[in-house]
């Protein structure tokens, strides 16, 4: 789990190097990495939830873990995605071009597609002004995200390996659950 973590991380660094002149390369590579990375952590994650819960609670202990992931999910997109509109609005608010309408203003400010709309209004100078501008501060908002995600990544994994060093699988180990304080009889000595 930590070695997909630390890919991932490495991915998520990657992507905080994307510019507005890196072009598609860079982002892709980045996806690649880092979706190679947690990719194997989901299923790991989950093996270890459900292998956890006796099998009579496997429905309800897959279920949690359903759960966890999409509310993890969720959780992970609005506030990183609240961390990059942050960045993106501060950003223009220091780049905007003079000259454009108060009214346009809170438009460009709202999302990238936002300032592309308003600048379809404005003259050409001004339009390009403002476009350079939102791009500007939308790559900055990436930056920021990935650099949390990086961040979050490497701390998760160094985590992973403090607390879960001693998790092993239960490959060779007895079906039937051994008495409370006694270790758990391997197949090979049943035979």
């Amino acid at each position: 789990m930590a070695a997909g973590l630390g890919v991932a991380a490495a991915g998520f660094a990657v992507l905080t190097q994307v510019d507005a002149e890196s072009g598609l390369a860079v982002l892709v590579t980045a996806s690649v990495i880092f979706s190679l990375g947690l990719a194997p952590l989901f299923t790991l994650a989950n093996d270890l939830i459900i292998g956890a819960a006796p099998p009579e609670r496997a429905g309800a202990a897959s279920a949690i873990s359903e759960t966890g992931a999409e509310l993890g999910g969720a959780l992970s997109i609005a506030i990183l995605g609240t961390l990059g509109t942050a960045v993106y609005r501060s950003q223009l608010d220091d780049g905007i071009p003079a000259g454009v309408p108060p009214d346009q203003v809170e438009i460009a400010r709202d999302t990238l597609g936002g300032a592309a709309a308003v600048s379809e209004t404005l003259p050409a100078a001004l339009a390009t002004d403002l476009l350079d501008a939102a791009r500007e501060a939308f790559t900055e908002g990436l930056q920021v995200a990935a650099l949390a995600s990086a961040v979050i990544a490497a701390v998760t994994a160094a985590v992973a390996v403090t607390f879960m060093r001693h998790v092993r699988a239960a490959a060779g180990e007895s079906p039937s659950k051994p008495e409370h304080g006694q270790a758990p009889v391997p197949v090979a000595e049943l035979e």
